[in-house]
C-alpha cells in the first residue's frame, strides 16, 4: 500500500512538473506565435523551449551573427517573430513602427521584457531610459529632454562629422598595417569618443590608452551578457546568483 502511494506521488509530481512546463513555456507561447502568424507576422519556426538559440549560437561561434541577422531580414523584412529560448519575440525595426513604439503617447502600450533589468543591470545599472518603467521612465525621459533638443543636436553635428572622419581616417591607416580589424572594438571605440565629446566635451587624446582601456572594458562586458543571456542563465533563479 506504501509503495502505491509512493508511486503515486512521484507520478503526481513528475505530471505536475511536466504540465507546469508545457502550460508557461509552451502552450501560451504557441498561442502567442499563432497570434502573430494569424495577423499576417512573418516568423521563424515555432520550436519549443529552445527556439532559435542553437542557430544564433552556432552563428555567434562562427563569428557570422551579424550575418545571421541579416539573412532573418532578407528572408521575413523588417519585423518578425523569432523564438529566443522559451520565449517568442517580436523583432521590429521599421523606422515608423519603432516612432511609435518609443512615442510618449504609446509608451504605456509596451512593456520591457521581464529581465531586462537583469540583464543590462551589469552594463548601465537600472536608473536609466532604457531598462525602466512608470514614474522612473517618465523622470529619465524628462532629465534627457533637454540635452537631445533640436537646437544642441544641430551643435554636435560638427563634433560628430570631425570624430566620425578622423575614426575613418584611423580604419584606412590600420588596413594598411593588419590584416584583421575588430570593427565592433573599432566601432564602440568611434561611438564612445563620439558621445565623450559631444555630451561631456571631455576626449581622449590626453590621456594614454584611455580609449582602448574603455572600450576593452564595454566589450568584455557584453560578452559576458551575451554568454549569460544566450544560455539562459539569468533565467533560472538560482543559477543566476552564480558568478559566471
Amino acid at each position: 500500500m506504501g509503495l502505491f502511494i509512493l508511486l503515486y506521488t512521484v507520478l503526481g509530481v513528475f505530471s505536475s512538473i511536466f504540465f507546469f512546463i508545457y502550460w508557461k513555456f509552451i502552450h501560451q507561447q504557441k498561442r502567442i506565435y499563432n497570434i502573430l502568424r494569424s495577423q499576417g507576422v512573418p516568423c521563424e519556426p515555432f520550436v519549443p523551449i529552445v527556439g532559435q538559440l542553437p542557430n544564433m549560437r552556432r552563428a555567434s561561434e562562427k563569428g557570422t551573427a551579424m550575418n545571421y541577422r541579416m539573412e532573418l531580414v532578407r528572408k521575413h523584412g523588417y519585423f518578425y517573430g523569432i523564438c529566443i529560448g522559451p520565449t517568442i519575440y517580436l523583432v521590429v525595426l521599421e523606422p515608423d513602427m519603432i516612432a511609435d513604439i518609443f512615442g510618449p503617447s504609446h509608451v504605456q502600450d509596451y512593456l520591457k521584457l521581464l529581465n531586462i533589468d537583469k540583464i543590462y543591470k551589469p552594463l548601465i545599472g537600472v536608473h536609466n531610459l532604457l531598462v525602466s518603467e512608470g514614474t522612473e521612465h517618465e523622470r529619465a525621459r524628462k532629465m534627457l529632454n533637454p540635452a537631445f533638443h533640436f537646437v544642441k543636436l544641430q551643435s554636435m553635428i560638427s563634433i560628430m562629422v570631425d570624430k566620425t572622419s578622423k575614426g575613418i581616417n584611423e580604419l584606412l591607416l590600420l588596413s594598411t598595417e593588419q590584416q584583421f580589424i575588430d570593427l565592433q572594438t573599432e566601432l564602440n571605440a568611434l561611438t564612445l569618443t563620439i558621445v565623450a565629446s559631444s555630451a561631456f566635451g571631455k576626449g581622449f587624446e590626453t590621456t594614454a590608452n584611455a580609449k582602448q582601456i574603455v572600450c576593452r572594458a564595454v566589450t568584455e562586458l557584453l560578452e559576458v551578457v551575451e554568454y549569460r543571456s544566450v544560455r539562459l542563465i539569468d533565467q533560472i533563479p538560482i543559477v543566476s546568483k552564480l558568478p559566471f
